[in-house]
């Protein structure tokens, strides 16, 4: 039975050596390869054992020989015979996309020319033979998404003219040989494998490096000074247990577009040098253990694309204009220390640009303080857009919104849940704290309102249960946030119930908020609720510009009789007579904030806001 084979197997070597005109050892390595790989299950198999070996689907002949075979996605099943190396004048061999097993033939390192090697996304197992850096030609090796096993052989090295390296997907082990540093590749890809050790730092020898990528290994260390500068494009070392902190020369290259180190153990702070990126387009810091604010000069990364830094321990104010950036479309921040400074920027955008994707939650632990029967908080943002929920024993007592401190009545278990109006995916939460039950209230507030009277303001509150109560301090506001003191009251500090009431007569025209603080004798304090009321304006007449800078003129009249600025506190601060209308009105000597101003025409006086910038 074995002469029968031999002999037909002989036939047919003679019949295609005659028919193809190629070298013969090369004909015979094309037939044990289409053998060895179920070529007639192949997706295309044209003309495969049936005319000129230059016909065959997939191969190139020059002169006698073979010197390429192309069959990608092509259905192979199967291993590759040794005898592949037999095709001695092969330049490029590409079989990526297959279902080819077995190891890598050890052959294949007496290739003298060979400088194309694809063999990726197949089965391929065992170790990358050292015979491979025998084949000091090759420029092009892709061994990505195999079953490749072993490290990664030293011999490597010795491909000096290789250009692409491409390991990726296998299940590689050991260290990566500081020899590699010899090679002056452009794109080193070992990620997705099991190596170990540290990073050498001889691979910053190599230069015009284009892609560096060992993410999703088990490599330690830190990363080594130099690395970084060398890379051109691409430089990702994620999904592994590096330590120590970011390297400062990272952004010594400032052609690096893409830069992942996500997903390790870095500390410190993250370098304000990396704002001197230009062509920074994603950069990934999230999953370690950074800490620090985020650098103010991330400003400049006018090509940012994508910033991670979730999963981190960073703190301060989000800088400003970094959610102004025109193409920042992915900003990760969710899981560090952030309040709501600099945060309201970055909901505001999240909520009104179409191609925003921003993550913010899961952020700082508030501190909740009691002092002087009254609970507060500090949750960063504009007072005006924070909403507080005051929870004692799990339910809910009190709802403030722009006021951040709570009178404690009785005792229990408080903590405190704040929201923002334009942050909205981010809640923030205190801890807890327990108030004791024997609380002794130096004051009860019974009620505060203000209301219209004749065009001033008429404010009244009443008390209940004064000890040692100094005064009372009346505030104004005309935006609910920044409130000024007005005027002053000496309390009756007796027990029993207490009405008070005063008049403020400069109101704005428009909202006017009021407050009433009361003060102890040794200077602690507390508030009553916010009053507020609205001073309609009479007539036509306008103030423009407002707000303005150096002038101001009356619209809407012929002529004045007086006009008068004062400050939010009541005291007059200027004051013209006999005005015509469009009139300038130097206003440089006033201080930027809000004024009143007061102007008398025809026995009627009338009142208006005016803001100075």
């Amino acid at each position: 039975m074995r002469k029968r084979s031999a002999f037909i197997f002989l036939l047919l070597f003679l019949h295609f050596s005659i028919k193809s005109q190629v070298n013969t050892g090369d004909s015979l390595a094309l037939v044990d390869f289409y053998n060895s790989t179920n070529g007639i299950g192949w997706k295309k198999n044209t003309n495969w054992l049936k005319s000129r070996v230059s016909e065959w689907f997939g191969v190139s002949v020059t002169g006698t020989r073979v010197t390429q075979l192309s069959l990608i996605n092509n259905q192979l099943d199967g291993m590759l015979p040794p005898s592949l190396g037999n095709l001695t004048a092969i330049t490029g061999i590409f079989l990526s996309n297959n279902n080819i097993g077995g190891n890598i033939p050890v052959s294949l390192g007496n290739i003298p020319n060979l400088y194309y090697l694809y063999l990726s996304n197949n089965r391929i197992e065992g170790n990358i033979p050292n015979e491979l850096g025998n084949a000091t030609n090759l420029s092009e090796v892709h061994l990505n998404h195999n079953k490749l096993t072993g490290p990664i052989p030293e011999s490597l090295r010795r491909l000096t003219r290789l250009s692409e390296l491409m390991l990726d997907h296998n299940q590689l082990t050991g260290s990566i040989s500081g020899g590699l540093g010899d090679i002056q590749v452009k794109i080193l890809n070992f990620s997705y494998n099991q190596l170990s050790g540290t990073i050498p730092d001889r691979l910053a020898r190599i230069r015009n490096l284009t892609e560096l990528r060992l993410n999703n290994n088990q490599l330690t260390g830190e990363i080594p000074a130099g690395l970084a500068p060398v890379v051109c494009h691409l430089f990702d070392l994620s999904s592994n247990q590096l330590t120590g902190s970011i390297p400062s020369d990272l952004s010594v290259n400032s052609s690096l577009v893409h830069v992942n180190l996500s997903n390790n153990a870095l500390t410190g702070e993250i370098p304000s040098s990396l704002g001197n990126m230009p062509g920074l387009q994603s950069l990934e810091l999230d999953s370690n253990q950074l800490t620090g604010s985020i650098p103010s000069s991330f400003n400049k990364l006018n090509r940012l694309v994508r910033l991670n830094l979730m999963n981190n321990q960073l703190s301060g104010s989000i800088p400003d204009g970094l959610c102004s950036l025109s193409d920042l479309e992915f900003l990760q921040l969710t899981n560090n220390q952030f309040t709501f400074d600099g945060m309201e920027c970055v909901g505001q955008k999240d909520n009104t640009s179409l191609f925003a994707n921003y993550t913010y939650q899961d952020q700082k632990t508030l501190t909740l303080n009691h002092t002087n029967s009254e609970l507060s908080v500090t949750a960063g943002g504009t007072l005006a857009n924070n909403t507080y929920y005051f929870y004692k024993d799990s339910v809910l007592v009190e709802t403030l919104k722009g006021d951040s401190a709570l009178p404690v009545w009785e005792g229990g278990k408080y903590w405190v849940e704040v929201t923002n109006d334009k942050a909205d995916k981010l809640t923030l939460y205190s801890n807890s704290i327990d108030v004791s039950s024997n609380i002794i209230l130096p004051l009860q507030w019974l009620g505060f309102t203000a209301v219209d009277c004749s065009g001033n303001a008429c404010l009244q509150w009443e008390t209940e249960n004064e000890q040692n109560t100094s005064h009372f301090e009346i505030e104004k506001s005309t935006d609910g946030n920044n409130f000024t003191k007005i005027g002053t009251q000496a309390s009756y500090n007796s027990p029993g119930r207490h009405s008070y009431n005063t008049t403020d007569r400069t109101p704005v025209a428009g909202s006017n908020f009021y407050r009433i603080k009361q003060v102890d004798a040794d200077g602690t304090y507390t508030y009553s609720n916010i009053a507020s009321i609205r001073i309609k304006a009479t007539g036509m007449l306008t103030i423009v510009p407002n707000p303005a800078n150096n002038f101001i003129m009356l619209r809407g009249i012929s002529k004045a009789r007086n006009v008068s600025i004062y400050n939010t506190a009541g005291q007059l601060l200027n004051q013209w007579n006999n005005v015509n209308g469009n009139q300038q009105l130097n206003i440089t000597n006033l201080q930027q904030g809000i004024y009143i101003i007061k102007v008398l025409q025809n026995n009627e006086e009338t009142t208006h806001k005016l803001v100075k910038q």
